[in-house]
């Protein structure tokens, strides 16, 4: 009796293959949802990182309106600012916001200084993995998945 329940409770390598058949159908499965998963992630990363390079370049540019008489192009109505506008304010009278007045004076900030490596996505040479790189850098760090140190910019 012993024996007989031994021996239901191992399955046979039949069953065994079955099971791992399934499983590896399922693991299959899974990696084919994560890389579909990591192309929708790559192609978000490639827009933050388009988003985040305007960001800069529009933040390196700052309109500065300054302190002086303005009159309304809408309505007409004189405005005095005693402090200067990065953006000029609505109108009191009409709700817009365009002026006749002073010329606004525009002041570009130096870029911070280049660096080796542009932010973006990167190809491990080793094993072809995809390694975002998120800010510019000098240095780039060894592929998560290999551990190799040569990264090369993603074509296309």
């Amino acid at each position: 009796m012993a024996g007989s329940i031994r021996e239901e409770a191992m399955p046979s390598a039949q069953e065994r293959v079955q099971l791992l058949a399934q499983e590896l159908k399922k693991a299959l499965k899974e990696a084919k949802a994560a890389e579909a998963r990591a192309k929708q992630l790559g192609e978000e990363v490639m827009h933050a990182l388009a988003a985040a390079k305007a960001e800069a370049e529009a933040a390196s540019i700052i309109v500065e309106y300054p302190v002086g008489r303005y009159e309304c192009k809408g309505c007409h109505q004189s405005t005095i600012f005693s402090h200067p506008y990065r953006e000029l304010p609505v109108c009191d009278n009409c709700g817009a916001r365009e002026y006749v007045g002073a010329e606004a004076k525009v002041i570009k900030k130096e870029p911070p200084p280049i660096r080796k490596y542009a932010a973006g996505m990167y190809e491990c040479a080793g094993c072809g993995a995809r390694v975002v790189v998120p800010e510019n850098t000098d240095k780039l760090s060894p592929c998560d998945l290999c551990g190799a140190d040569k990264l090369k910019p993603l074509s296309g």
